[in-house]
Parts: structure tokens; sequence; C-alpha cells
């Protein structure tokens, strides 16, 4: 079933019935997905390049999903803060990106992503020494990604301009 679709029982007149109901699903513009995830628009034109998935959001109608940020977030990490070029590990950041198309947004908290140069794996961070690594990886926790994006998309609101009087407030009579 895609993720698109939920599945549901509804019951009428003493029967069950399954019906099947579109998923809202909060789809982001290019410049929004950007903007969030904090690339450039040259990032985006280098890896969709390398990385199929991308390759097929092309233009601007091209519609992201939260997954896709993550995704876009943790290959910045990689080719920004590790200094990674996306053609040497494009086909890892590829399989990345629909794993993480299959995965819901609260269920990437506690996770980590393992990138090798043809594949990836994502996992709870606390398994991590249980793997085993054949070839090079880089691992990038889910949780201060998750952190970043969820602060551009909702910022907190200002604290409050005025501030506390330094009496307590009296009712007055008039007269």
């Amino acid at each position: 079933m895609s993720a698109d679709l939920i599945a549901h029982a509804c019951f009428f007149s003493g029967r069950q019935r399954q019906e099947r109901v579109s998923a809202q699903t909060i789809q982001f513009t290019q410049e929004q997905a950007r903007d969030i995830a904090q690339v450039s628009p040259g990032d985006v034109r280098a890896w969709r390049k390398a990385v199929p998935y991308l390759a097929q959001k092309p233009g601007k109608a091209a519609r992201f999903t939260f997954a896709d940020l993550v995704g876009l977030a943790i290959t910045s990490e990689l080719t920004g803060g590790y200094g990674v070029r996306i053609s040497e590990i494009g086909a890892g950041v590829d399989g990345l990106f629909r794993l993480l198309g299959d995965a819901r947004p609260a269920h990437l908290e506690g996770l980590v992503a393992l990138i090798e140069r043809t594949s990836a794996k994502i996992f709870p961070a606390g398994e991590i020494s249980e793997r085993h690594l054949t070839e090079p990886a880089f691992i990038v926790p889910c949780d201060p990604l998750l952190a970043r994006i969820g602060g551009r998309m909702m910022p907190l609101a200002p604290g409050s301009a005025q501030t506390a009087l330094p009496f307590l407030p009296q009712i007055l009579r008039a007269g």
C-alpha cells in the first residue's frame, strides 16, 4: 500500500467495510524545500546529476515531502560538512531518499542514516555498535537535522515586548 493511502474500517448497519482514503501530505515547492533544508539552488542542480531520485523532480513544478527535506539536509551535511563529492556517493544518497520516502516523520526521531558509496540504511542510534561495516560509510544522526528543520518550519514566537510591572495591579474607583 502506498504511503498516501490509509486503510480504515467503517461500520455500517452492523457490517464492516474496507475503504481507502487519501491522506493529505504536505508538499513543499522547490524553493521552500531549499530554504527549509538550507541548501543552495546550485547544490540541488549538482545533486540532480548524481541522484536519480532528485532527477525525477525537475523544474518549478517539483514537490518535496518532509522526508525529502530530511534527505536534502543529510545530503548537505555530507557534501558541505564532510566535503564528500556527490558523484562518489550518488547511489548511496539515492538509496537514502528512497528509504526516507517510506518513513513517517515521527518515526525518524532517534535514528541515524548510514550512507555508503552504493547503498544506505536507517536504524536506531543505539544499534550503531551492532552494525558490521564492510566498507567506508558516513553516519548522520537525524535528530539534530529534524530539530533544525522543525525550527525553520515553525520558528518560536518572539517573547512579550511588555516588561513585568514592579508593583501589583490594583483596581481604582472613580471619585
